[in-house]
């Protein structure tokens, strides 16, 4: 992106530098500066970035914006703007709408980045294509992923919300031509309010869509289901008839295959959300004039994202599945459908789900009830909400359940717990640092 372009889109006075000057990568965190960079001081609640603008230049960067005027070495670009914010992610809705790409975004409460990576496999076949990196998904991140734009020809953005108004702003900032829902959950409901907000905000991401754009939803979800009903939408679906349909679905433990208009497709991780997932892409793909059969190799080689499901195998022939990325209700109840799976006995850690506000019990009694539905075998709750899913689970008929008020507790009673050729899931929000379950059970039962 040249200088002048900076200047045009932001609004903002060169103070020093080369206006021609072409600046090919932005970032706002001092230690990961690499030479030649933008760096761009963000004012946050405890840190103002302009404080580091020096260490900047020290690490490398060659040119800054900044909304300080002062005395800067006379070999870097300098470029005064008001809000270094609101600067980059002009620049980013700039670099968009002045490149010849196609963009496609994502969100929903849950799969958006197994969505947004599949999707990516399925359009790599064909486009030279970008896609949002770890969880740059908000109004920093999804600016700073655009402005990674070079000469590719497709951008698969992802875009998360905590409250109303925020997938707006992303979708105003990246225009997207195609937009996909994954589904309408209860992540953050305890700030929204209702599934109805939730929906709302996830239905934000129409707005800044093409005119001419196509929107993509989840018609086995309920609230969208009742969207589409009112609405004319691409959809896709393993349960209600939709446009793009699974047929003669098969999970097993470690891939699940379905049919898709007469054709077999494969799908290398196991749980039957990574289908729907799968037929979203499939949408967009068909969307981009893709090939059919493209999109199934496409389909064939994805890779999870590490934390979402990771397998390990461990001794005694255990196996670990570690979710424990992120957890609420929908992600909980696909990581126990997986679960439920094997033949071996299946062992659920499970710790609180947070964020959920008045909701949390009932949520939590949700997860205990389906443990019990499909058949879990031992049940270890970790935390002060875990307790309502240990109480649900037990009231439905699961004998065997142990409750702890900490991970250093449940860690001392492990090894009397397990047995052999256990299939271990653990999973709970991230705040609940199970991290430090999953290093113990991978040191504790290492491969010889």
């Amino acid at each position: 992106m040249k200088v002048k372009e900076i200047l045009a889109a932001t609004n903002g006075k060169l103070l020093q530098g080369d206006i021609n000057a072409d600046i090919r990568s932005f970032n706002q965190d001092t230690r990961k500066i690499q030479p030649g960079d933008m760096y761009i001081p963000l004012v946050g609640e405890v840190f103002d970035g302009h404080a580091f603008i020096e260490t900047a230049f020290q690490n490398g960067a060659g040119s800054i914006i900044t909304a300080k005027e002062g005395d800067y070495p006379s070999d870097k670009i300098v470029i005064l703007v008001d809000d270094t914010l609101k600067a980059l992610q002009d620049m980013a809705h700039y670099h968009r709408m002045h490149r010849n790409v196609k963009v496609v975004a994502i969100t929903g409460s849950v799969g958006k980045t197994s969505t947004k990576d599949m999707i990516a496999s399925v359009i790599e076949t064909k486009y030279k294509t970008l896609k949002t990196l770890g969880n740059y998904n908000n109004q920093i991140g999804l600016p700073l992923t655009i402005l990674r734009l070079q000469d590719e020809e497709v951008m698969v953005l992802e875009m998360g919300m905590n409250n109303l108004g925020e997938i707006h702003e992303l979708s105003l900032i990246a225009e997207p031509d195609i937009a996909v829902i994954t589904n309408v959950g209860t992540a953050h409901i305890g700030n929204l309010g209702s599934r109805d907000n939730i929906l709302k905000a996830k239905l934000e991401i129409i707005d800044g869509l093409k005119e001419d754009g196509k929107l993509i939803i989840n018609n086995d979800n309920d609230k969208l289901h009742d969207y589409a009903l009112h609405h004319e939408v691409i959809t896709f679906g393993m349960e209600q008839p939709s446009l793009y349909q699974a047929a003669d679905i098969v999970s097993i433990p470690h891939l699940s295959t379905f049919k898709w208009r007469n054709r077999l497709v494969t799908v290398n991780v196991p749980g039957s959300h990574f289908v729907s997932n799968a037929l979203a892409a499939i949408a967009v793909g068909d969307q981009l004039k893709i090939e059919p059969e493209a999109m199934i190799k496409g389909i064939e080689s994805f890779e999870l994202t590490k934390k979402r499901m990771d397998f390990y195998s461990l001794s005694q022939n255990m196996t670990l599945i570690d979710g424990t990325y992120n957890a609420n209700l929908d992600s909980m109840m696909s990581s126990i459908d997986v679960l439920s799976k094997y033949k071996e006995r299946k062992v659920a850690i499970l710790a609180d789900m947070l964020e959920l506000g008045e909701f949390s019990e009932d949520l939590h009694r949700q997860v205990g009830s389906t443990l019990a539905k499909k058949k879990i075998d031992l049940l270890i709750c970790i935390g002060k909400e875990a307790k309502f899913i240990e109480d649900s689970a037990q009231r439905n008929g699961i004998k065997e359940t142990y409750h702890f008020k900490d991970n250093e507790a449940a860690i001392r009673q492990l090894d009397t717990l397990l047995k052999p050729d256990d299939i271990v899931l653990v999973k709970g929000s991230q705040g609940m640092n199970l991290v430090e379950i999953t290093r113990y059970l991978m040191e504790r039962y290492k491969e010889a």
